[in-house]
């Protein structure tokens, strides 16, 4: 498996996969998908019937390459992640299921997604926000701190957007002390940014960016400062919480009322933006919160998980 999915049972709890469609924005592997699939087989309808196209374990090309025509989905699985390494693995761990469809796309575009494949009615939509742990460790992509490769930290190794070297390069002092004090909640943020504003020529490899990093900061909080870095830096080239906020207002587009929305947040800045959106979707009546706090992974989970103990979740459905 490409990963081991987080908080799976909660997951599924809470989506109540039995009917419609179920959207996994951040397919990853496949994991969560895979159980989704499992759970509609088991229930009492039994396996989907659909019309109108067959399910594909193959990637469109892009969001704008979709194909042409509508695809009727009673009950099935859209699978969206903008990284061909998940792409492929999930293509592999879900190739024995016919109701699901995987594209290579970004969530931000959910909107446009769902009505260019005709899909009706969407019952459930799930985030699994951040980068996976074969992002970090599968080929030289820029994401480990332990790993030398190229400053690249893009989701989409394909798309023409600049790379997090690229950034660097072309921002100021300034705007770098910004970005590590905000999206990395870095508390030396000025120290770093001075020093690798001042060496941003001779940044090649992660390898030169973590002796820039350790080089302006004592050595005993050196390892948290280059993980603050590096998450501000993929942050940034990525535009992942805009997406975020966008991921979310597509959700309550296309979600179906009594439709379910559930997130899983890894840092506080990502679960703030779900705190939030959640919160105003129930002042606004669209939304009822079914999780005042979010739920956290048992002991037991992160025994067997380490990485899932960051974890967060929260759930809303949908009122109108």
């Amino acid at each position: 498996m490409y990963h081991q999915p987080v908080m799976l049972r909660e997951v599924l709890e809470y989506l109540r996969p039995v009917s419609g469609v179920i959207v996994d924005a951040c397919l990853g592997g496949g994991g969560h998908a895979r159980s989704i699939l499992e759970a509609f087989a088991a229930s009492p309808e039994g396996a989907d019937s659909r019309s109108g196209c067959a399910g594909r374990a193959e990637p469109a090309a892009h969001a704008d390459s979709q194909p042409t025509g509508p695809c009727r989905w009673s009950r099935g699985l859209l699978g969206i992640d903008c990284d061909t390494e998940a792409i492929a693995s999930a293509g592999r761990q879900l190739s024995d299921f016919s109701n699901m469809e995987i594209v290579h796309a970004n969530y931000a575009d959910l909107p446009t997604l769902v009505r260019g494949l005709g899909i009706r009615p969407v019952t459930g939509v799930l985030f699994d926000f951040g980068a996976s742990l074969s992002q970090f460790t599968s080929g030289p992509r820029g994401f480990a701190i332990d790993s030398d490769g190229p400053i690249d930290m893009r989701f989409d190794q394909t798309a023409p957007v600049p790379t997090a070297l690229d950034w660097i390069r072309r921002s100021s002092e300034q705007t770098l002390r910004e970005w590590f004090r905000e999206f990395g909640q870095e508390p030396m943020s000025g120290r770093i940014a001075r020093v690798i504003h001042e060496r941003r020529r001779e940044l090649h490899t992660t390898g030169d960016l973590v002796r820039a990093v350790r080089s302006a900061v004592p050595e005993r909080f050196a390892r948290k400062a280059l993980a603050r870095v590096f998450q501000a830096l993929r942050i940034v080239t990525n535009c992942e919480i805009e997406n975020i906020r966008r991921g979310l207002a597509g959700a309550l587009q296309v979600l179906a009322p009594t439709g379910r929305l559930v997130a899983l947040s890894y840092h506080s800045l990502e679960d703030k933006e779900v705190k939030q959106f959640l919160r105003a979707g129930r002042v606004a009546g669209r939304l009822r919160v079914l999780t005042p706090k979010p739920l956290r992974p048992s002991p037991e989970e992160v025994a067997e998980n380490p990485r899932s103990r960051s974890a967060r979740l929260r759930a809303a459905e949908v009122i109108s």
